[in-house]
């Protein structure tokens, strides 16, 4: 089972408004993310800020962070998705990254790396820590991450066990997966 999991955020205050529902040729931004995940998971979770969740369609399976470690970033995401929603696989994609299509989730998914706990891709100039796939088993680390205070997506990783891929075996063009943090993309 692959479960998607697609991190929507909350008001995205530096943005001006939330990034989830910002448009990129006539679609909204989580679309764009569901649609590049529909192609290779099985289920698709939405993990949002409890702000913004009443916004999403109501047929989408769309959940908050746990209680614990509500508005805690990522990880508190990515944790809450694998307790709330058991697979075998766990895609990750935030909603900021709207080239990401599924022509690249189709590729990652290929490539993955069945020897680490989690593959990623890294550009000519940065890692991309959140296009990524994480096996399943990572829920204690994750969580005792968290409650020791750890935030940081990138140390995580490198402590659970994490493949960096090359971009360009993903897509040639670099820029496909930046993060918008501007509403002037």
């Amino acid at each position: 089972m692959v479960i998607g999991i697609l991190l929507a955020g909350g008001e995205s205050r530096r943005f001006g408004s939330p990034k989830a529902f910002a448009q990129l040729d006539g679609e909204l931004f989580y679309e764009k993310a569901y649609q590049a995940l529909d192609a290779v998971c099985d289920r698709i979770v939405i993990v949002a800020h409890p702000e913004i969740q009443p916004r999403f369609p109501a047929e989408l399976d769309v959940i908050t962070d746990l209680p614990e470690f509500a508005g805690e970033g990522p990880l508190a995401g990515i944790l809450t998705a694998m307790i709330e929603k058991l697979g075998d696989l766990y895609v990750v994609l935030p909603c900021d990254m709207p080239f990401v299509g599924p022509a690249e989730t189709e590729k990652l998914v290929s490539l993955m790396d069945n020897t680490k706990n989690i593959t990623a891709i890294q550009t000519p100039v940065e890692k991309v820590p959140l296009f990524s796939i994480w096996k399943t088993g990572l829920q204690e680390a994750l969580r005792k991450e968290l409650s020791d205070g750890g935030r940081r997506v990138m140390v995580f990783m490198e402590k659970a066990g994490v493949t960096w891929l090359d971009s360009k075996a993903i897509n040639e063009d670099p820029s496909v997966f930046r993060n918008i943090n501007r509403p002037d993309l």
